[in-house]
């Protein structure tokens, strides 16, 4: 009969997840007067425990594509439209909270977390204000798990039930083994019995050879 033991491992104690919504503004170098695209590169991230919850920390550029107007034509018509990109480098600091297994962190020991995004920022709207600030609305979402040394409790079965199985196995694997031989033993009785064959035909070509005459 099985009966528990306790023994120390390493495993995920607790799971997170998150999408989160921010809104950037900023001025580009020239007065905007439309907006023409948009797009986020260079996302990173990194994460660090707080608790019950782990701190996502990072950052991304926002490219925004806009066209604006110089100034009078030479003929005093209206001015040139031109087109600019704007980079701005936006860093974010977030709060996601998980939840232990067990209930609570107790019992854990070496806590550290393991971050991966389940989303990448991605700009849903993008406007201009009445003065020419230029607004982006970003989401982005993220999933942790935390991993830490704790305890488990796992069956042992008796010495007795063990060698049972153990010698189970070993018959059975025994059983397995002697019907291999016997097949390649068979094989090689059928492939010594070829090539003694061949030899005797050899032998017997030989013997039809007529002998040259002196």
């Amino acid at each position: 009969m099985g009966t528990l033991r306790e023994i120390f491992v390493k495993a995920v104690c607790a799971r997170g997840k998150r999408t989160f919504a921010r809104l950037h503004r900023f001025r580009t170098k020239n007065h905007p007067e439309d907006l023409l695209g948009c797009r986020l590169t260079n996302h990173r991230f990194s994460s660090s425990m707080d608790g019950d919850a782990v701190i996502v920390t990072g950052s991304y550029d926002i490219h925004v594509w806009y066209s604006y107007t110089t100034g009078d034509d030479f003929e005093g018509g209206p001015g040139r439209v031109q087109t600019a990109v704007s980079v701005q480098t936006v860093e974010f600091q977030e709060r996601v909270p998980v939840q232990y297994i067990d209930g609570s962190s107790r019992g854990i020991a070496n806590p550290h977390c393991r971050l991966t995004a389940t989303r990448h920022p991605r700009a849903t709207e993008i406007s201009l204000d009445a003065d020419g600030v230029v607004q982006v609305a970003v989401e982005d979402g993220y999933a942790t798990e935390v991993i830490a040394d704790t305890t488990l409790w796992v069956p042992v079965y008796a010495a007795g039930d063990a060698l049972d199985d153990k010698k189970k196995g070993f018959e059975l694997w025994e059983a397995a083994d002697g019907e291999w031989d016997d097949e390649f033993d068979d094989e090689l009785d059928q492939i010594e019995d070829d090539i003694v064959s061949d030899v005797h035909l050899s032998a017997g070509d030989d013997g039809d050879e007529k002998q040259p005459v002196r």
